[in-house]
């Protein structure tokens, strides 16, 4: 029996209705069968379908109508498929080129008339669940990540298409405060090594758009920034702003403290002041009392830790007795040995 293939990009000509036209009555042993993707994961954002009409050989040609919708009712605002067309064959395959809703449920369906008139519908198949069109692989913890080297590499990866649909392409961003370091667009490949070195010390985050040749786009940002690490000992002594800032945030629920001690290191200490001028929280000396610190860097997560934070330099937004302060700004206060203090303004949100 031949094999009739179909590609559809999506809505036609056709009224998308709550439910298929009303058919007129089926004769007996005619009837529709839909074949496709068993798996309640589809393996593809463009599954391919096989239409079996039964019982339809002597009334050829035939009218062939396909709908894909995202409830089970394919009420006319679900409907992401709605294709009909003519043929001869019996067995038809039908190649959907447009990508389904990502990470979406759905449904499929079929009917088919003959020349007789009379026409079947095929059983609703579903749910079926649309895989996720762009995810982030690495860097991507919730926590943040810490690299040793200046130019990490990023890696992501995305559904499946079919041939007929084309290929994806990407465009790669990474950020510092909101602002654009570096960005890279036209590429085929799923990973990508930074085009030039990043600076050390510095808190980034990186986004992908991942692109369909009809000019539909997803795009995908890193759930926590990531931080390049610079191995050798600091020579000079600094508090750097706290992040994230203002806090909580929804990825962070305390505030990080980084701070720098160079040769040949000292005493340290480093406290949450309100406006007035009083100590709301001590931060160093920590819990451990240590104020005395070699020289080095301090408050960033070991390289593999998951988190770019050492949770012994962090604030919650609390006082030193245990109860939560009241939302607004707030200064930290740093002072290394004889020196001078410096200060950070942090802005507290509250709970």
């Amino acid at each position: 029996m031949a094999v009739a293939r179909r590609r559809w990009w999506g809505a036609a000509a056709l009224c998308c209705g709550a439910a298929l036209a009303t058919l007129p009555r089926t004769l007996p042993g005619q009837a529709v069968v839909v074949d496709g993707p068993a798996a309640a994961l589809l393996p593809t954002l463009t599954p391919s379908l096989v239409v079996r009409a039964l019982g339809f050989a002597n009334v050829r040609p035939l009218r062939v109508r396909v709908q894909i919708a995202t409830s089970v009712d394919f009420s006319a605002a679900t409907i992401a498929v709605d294709s009909a067309f003519t043929t001869s064959d019996t067995t038809i395959a039908v190649q959907i080129t447009r990508a389904l809703p990502s990470e979406g449920t759905v449904y499929w369906r079929a009917s088919v008339q003959g020349t007789s008139g009379a026409a079947a519908e095929s059983p609703i198949t579903g749910p079926r669940t649309v895989p996720a069109w762009l995810t982030l692989v690495t860097p991507n913890s919730p926590t943040g990540d810490i690299f040793d080297i200046r130019r990490p590499l990023f890696v992501w990866k995305s559904a499946r298409l079919a041939a007929a649909t084309g290929a994806w392409k990407y465009t790669v961003e990474i950020t510092n405060g909101g602002r654009t370091e570096q960005a890279t667009a036209g590429l085929a490949d799923t990973t990508f090594r930074a085009a030039s070195n990043l600076q050390a010390n510095t808190s980034y985050r990186w986004s992908v758009r991942a692109t369909l040749p009809n000019g539909e786009t997803v795009r995908v940002a890193s759930l926590a920034s990531f931080l390049i690490v610079d191995p050798p000992l600091p020579t000079t002594t600094i508090l750097y702003q706290n992040f994230p800032n203002p806090f909580p945030s929804a990825t962070a629920f305390s505030t990080c403290f980084w701070f720098d001690v160079g040769e040949p290191g000292g005493a340290v200490s480093l406290d949450v002041l309100d406006l007035r001028g009083n100590v709301v929280r001590t931060i160093v000396p920590a819990r451990d009392g240590v104020t005395q610190f070699a020289a080095g860097r301090y408050g960033r997560g070991a390289p593999g830790a998951g988190s770019n934070c050492d949770n012994r330099f962090v604030w919650d937004g609390t006082a030193s007795d245990g109860r939560t302060v009241a939302p607004g700004l707030y200064v930290a206060r740093f002072r290394s040995g004889t020196g001078a203090p410096s200060f950070r303004r942090i802005l507290f949100k509250g709970r």
